[in-house]
């Protein structure tokens, strides 16, 4: 078991996160010790890598609370997680696109300054 403080560490968010995860539901409410401590087990961290995977995608706490309202469910939402995954790669494919597209204008601009040109 992982104090709230060890698995913040180890998946790199902060502690105020996994509270707002939990009141959010996309959490399970935590085991506690006998001193009222948060204790997560391995398959939380793991869960809350997906989760900050998944926000650092683009995805918001709802469409994530959905999804994991779907876990929960079983195996017969496989297909709809797939799709909501599959939809989260296509809109982080195209963020990537967008990103490279404006990381060639920089680098043209850079090239005109370059060359002494002022605009």
């Amino acid at each position: 078991m992982l104090t709230i403080g060890e698995v913040a560490k180890d998946v790199g968010i902060n502690i105020g996160a996994i509270r707002f995860y939990e009141r959010k539901g996309l959490l399970e409410p935590a085991a506690r010790s006998e001193q009222n401590n948060r204790l997560y087990t391995e398959h939380d961290r793991n869960w809350l890598l997906f989760i900050k995977c998944l926000r650092e995608t683009g995805m918001s706490v709802e469409d994530i609370k959905t999804y994991y309202d779907k876990v929960k469910e079983g195996t017969s939402t496989l297909p709809e997680r797939i799709d909501m995954i599959q939809a989260q790669k296509a809109k982080l494919l195209h963020d990537i696109e967008e990103k490279q597209a404006q990381l060639v204008r920089l680098e043209e601009k850079l090239e005109r300054y370059y060359r002494g040109e002022n605009y």
